[in-house]
């Protein structure tokens, strides 16, 4: 410290009092504050999305992280400071350097301050500082800082009489203010403190100016959309309707990026897509674009083009931005369809329209209680179905504009395809309008179905509801049934509507045959295919569909039926009579009665028998007349026959459960368990096939299972 000339004293009892032995400038230390507010401001500037019109995007104005603060200050002095020092002002010039990705900056400068003493002396600082603060956005304009600095300062009286130099330090808060365009206004006090004799607080305001800007937008460059097709209105929920490029021109990375689509007139809001992680500065993106629209697209009956708007928006150092483009879409009419995955045609398998549900339901009804237990369920519901579809005037007929074997083999080529309803309708389609029909009739009876394709066909196949080890006792011989996933599927050619159920089922099993010895046939459950296209309600007045005359479609049936069993057994029919006529094998009439009697044929059966009873005292021909006899419910002829046999063989497991059984029709409940407890005891295994009916009858339980095994009679074959 050098020597003033002048009286030492007034000098002296300055730097004496507040212990200065140097001084911080106690100026805008406020400057921190100030880079906080500058950098605020710049980054505030970005934050409004704006209006933006299709095709411009909006320009990110990104600041640069490094930016020049000027703050002008007062000063006020503190505590003891008080008795020496009066008001002041000073000006502080900074550079401030924002880290990004976080709240955190970085600040260093000069400061320079003047104060008056109440000496009447002057004396200026001039101090060199760093230090470091955060920011916190309030608003997208206005952001609340806080910092701290330190470092070295110089003072001296302003005719240099006294000079001292110690390190300096300062903590403040302010505002920031975003002006826009990489500017700001700061505001804010701080309090500063001198080592070696000043303290006090100083106030300003100032602006910021970002050095450089490293914005730019991110552009669409292109938009590729494909025809959409409303019937798989529920598909493009999850699937993409089209795609997009997103092209950077930022020198900053972009974050928060998120795509919505929207078409006013059949959505009825935008579908978002977030795009995950980072678009890199520079670099380009391809985005997938989803569509959720509403079942409005279905009353679309010819192919349009609407207005699809396409939004961008992302994020820049906390900012939002857009761009948005406008593209036509195709949307074509809802039968339309491209064959490129043959699954799609599940969409339009609608087995909960009503008149589908009417005419399924309605016709299964008439054949209730008629069916032959020895004939798969499923089949004879689908062999009622065929018979009331060719009534009801159902007609193949090729499809006008371009048949399936041509658009079949064509990807990209849209062809037009009927509801079931429409085939209803119009009570005629081609190959791929009857198999949707068919599997829509099947599905809504609980039988599930699947397409058959082979070139330039598509075809049906249904679950018999028999796995491949059942098929062939229940007259599905080999060859004439697909074995999927443990079942049984029958394959039927829909197009024989008029060539009886039998000729449908051997054809479709010939074109399958042959098209899978050379890999060219699929195979699509429509369940399965629902899970990617689910089916979609028609939208309208309900077609009226008229069930068919039951008596008609009865007949129909049964005369179905009856030709495939005769089909099926006829082998085993010509071969037992050939034996019967040679040699009069009575084994031989016995099983001919008893393959009868399994599908159904009584009458036929019945004769067998009695033809063997009449002549001799067979026990297997007594035990069968009495099942026909039960089945037909005449529980006192069937004891009668039952105990014939007994008689014969009082130990025959199958006369001991015979006789316990029609017991209990007779509801001569002691007799029945007497003789049922002799069965448990000679063969359990055949007691446990049918539990005891008697305890069941009396306390009301199992009534259904009881009905069943009224009709679950042994037939007793000879060895």
């Amino acid at each position: 410290m050098r020597t003033s000339r002048r009286p030492i004293s007034t000098r002296n009892a300055f730097f004496k009092e507040e212990g200065i032995g140097g001084w911080h400038e106690k100026s805008l230390v406020h400057c921190p504050f100030f880079f906080l507010l500058a950098f605020v401001s710049a980054s505030g500037d970005a934050q409004s999305t704006g209006s933006v019109v299709a095709g411009t995007p909006t320009i990110a104005e990104v600041p640069s992280p490094l930016s020049l603060e000027v703050e002008p200050s007062f000063q006020l002095p503190l505590g003891d400071s008080s008795r020496l020092f009066s008001y002041g002002g000073g000006m502080q010039l900074d550079m401030h350097y924002r880290i990004p990705g976080s709240l955190f900056y970085l600040l260093g400068g000069l400061q320079y301050a003047y104060a008056s003493t109440l000496a009447a002396e002057s004396v200026s600082f001039a101090t060199a500082r760093v230090g470091a603060g955060v920011q916190i956005p309030l608003t997208r304009k206005i952001s609340l800082l806080g910092y701290a600095v330190g470092g070295y300062y110089f003072g001296t009286f302003n005719d240099f009489s006294v000079t001292a130099s110690d390190p300096y330090a300062a903590g403040g808060i302010g505002f920031m203010f975003a002006l826009g365009s990489g500017l700001s206004i700061n505001v804010g006090g701080q309090y500063e403190y001198y080592f070696g004799g000043y303290q006090g607080l100083s106030a300003g305001a100032g602006i910021g100016i970002a050095l450089g800007n490293l914005g730019g937008s991110i552009g669409i460059p292109a938009v590729h959309i494909r025809p959409a097709f409303p019937v798989f209105y529920k598909y493009y929920d999850d699937h993409p309707i089209g795609s997009m490029e997103l092209q950077s021109s930022l020198k900053v990375p972009a974050t928060n990026i998120r795509v919505q689509v929207f078409i006013k007139e059949f959505m009825d809001a935008p579908k978002l897509v977030d795009v995950p992680g980072i678009l890199a500065p520079g670099s380009c993106r391809t985005v997938d674009l989803y569509a959720l629209f509403t079942d409005k697209v279905l009353n679309t009956t010819e192919g349009t083009k609407v207005a699809a708007e396409i939004l961008v928006t992302y994020s820049v150092d906390g900012a939002i931005y857009q761009d948005r483009k406008i593209e036509t879409l195709t949307l074509t009419g809802r039968n339309a369809i491209t064959w490129d995955d043959n699954r799609k045609a599940a969409a339009y398998v609608t087995a909960k329209d009503p008149g589908v549900l009417k005419f399924a339901r309605g016709v299964t009804s008439y054949v209730e209680g008629k069916e032959n237990r020895s004939i798969s369920t499923n089949l004879q519901a689908a062999i009622a179905l065929q018979a009331a579809l060719d009534i009801y005037g159902l007609n193949y007929s090729t499809n006008q504009r371009k048949p399936y074997s041509e658009v079949s083999n064509e990807k990209d080529v849209i062809d037009f395809v009927q509801f079931p309803r429409e085939t209803f309708q119009y009570r005629a389609g081609d190959c791929s309008d009857i198999s949707i029909l068919y599997g829509a009739l099947f599905q809504a009876v609980g039988i599930d179905a699947a397409f058959i394709t082979i070139p330039g066909h598509i075809f049906i196949a249904f679950d018999s509801g028999l796995t491949p080890e059942e098929a062939p006792q229940e007259l599905i011989p080999e060859g004439q049934f697909i074995a999927y996933q443990g079942k049984a599927w029958i394959p039927f050619e829909v197009t024989s509507i008029h060539d009886g159920f039998r000729k449908a089922w051997e054809l479709g099993a010939k074109e399958w045959n042959g098209n899978v010895r050379q890999g060219l046939e699929g195979f699509y459950p429509i369940k399965e295919a629902w899970a990617l296209y689910p089916p979609v309600g028609l939208p309208g007045a309900e077609t009226v569909v008229s069930v068919p005359d039951s008596g008609k479609v009865l007949a129909a049936y049964l005369r179905d039926v009856q030709q495939h069993i005769d089909a099926g057994i006829g082998p085993q029919v010509a071969k037992l009579k050939a034996q019967i006529q040679g040699n009069g094998s009575l084994v031989a009439k016995n099983n001919l009665g008893v393959l009868y009697a399994k599908f159904g044929q009584m009458e036929k059966a019945e004769q067998q028998f009695r033809e063997i009873v009449a002549g001799k005292a067979d026990i297997a021909a007594i035990l069968n007349l009495g099942n026909i006899y039960f089945i037909r419910k005449d529980w006192k002829n069937a004891l009668a026959m039952y105990r014939q046999a007994s008689a014969l063989s009082p130990n025959s497991s199958q006369t001991l459960l015979a006789l316990a059984r029609v017991n209990v029709e007779l509801k001569q409940y002691d007799a029945a368990n007497s003789t049922y407890q002799m069965l448990k005891a000679q063969d359990p295994v055949l007691a446990g096939q049918f539990s005891f009916p008697g305890e069941a009858e009396k306390s009301g339980a199992r009534n259904a299972d009881v009905r069943g095994e009224r009709e679950a009679v042994r037939w007793e074959n000879d060895r």
